[in-house]
């Protein structure tokens, strides 16, 4: 009976914070056949862009004449710097930076985004010791940032659907 009452006071706890599962993204109808348009169609980005389309009912069209609207994914720049070093000259931290310029247009209607660059920087240390564990932890590093620009991008995308 505790646990019976404990578990309900945690559900209650939840439901009044505002907590809720995040569902599909609403995008505009103008972009219920859309087509991807980008330098590198196998691009991580790109498919994880085209995986979130298609979890949120977007038909994504195999060629732009069949869409209802364009996504031009442009200008993928991923760049690392050396933040600071040791005492031995050797880098003991990095900036990664990853940067995409995007803009949707709609042919059959006036939808349209004008195009946006979206940067986002990431800082990690590196250690000598450990150079394939922290060669890992960048290429994870650098996965999560594709993540979360596609979430950057779909929510921009919604919030042109709420305009």
């Amino acid at each position: 009976m505790k646990k019976i009452f404990i578990i309900c006071l945690a559900l209650l706890g939840m439901t009044s914070c505002g907590f809720h599962l995040r569902g599909a993204y609403q995008l505009p109808e103008a972009m219920n056949v859309s087509f991807i348009q980008a330098s590198d169609d196998n691009s991580e980005l790109v498919n994880a862009l085209k995986r979130t389309l298609k979890a949120s009912n977007i038909k994504l069209a195999k060629t732009r004449q069949q869409a209802s609207a364009v996504i031009f994914i442009g200008n993928e720049l991923q760049e690392k710097r050396v933040l600071s070093v040791d005492s031995q000259g050797r880098a003991r931290e990095y900036e990664i930076n990853y940067q995409i310029s995007f803009n949707v247009s709609a042919d059959k209607s006036d939808f349209l985004i004008a195009e946006q660059k979206i940067k986002l920087q990431r800082d990690f240390l590196f250690d000598t010791e450990d150079v394939l564990g922290k060669s890992r932890e960048q290429q994870t590093l650098v996965k999560d940032m594709k993540q979360d620009m596609v979430r950057l991008i779909m929510l921009r995308l919604q919030a042109a659907a709420d305009r």
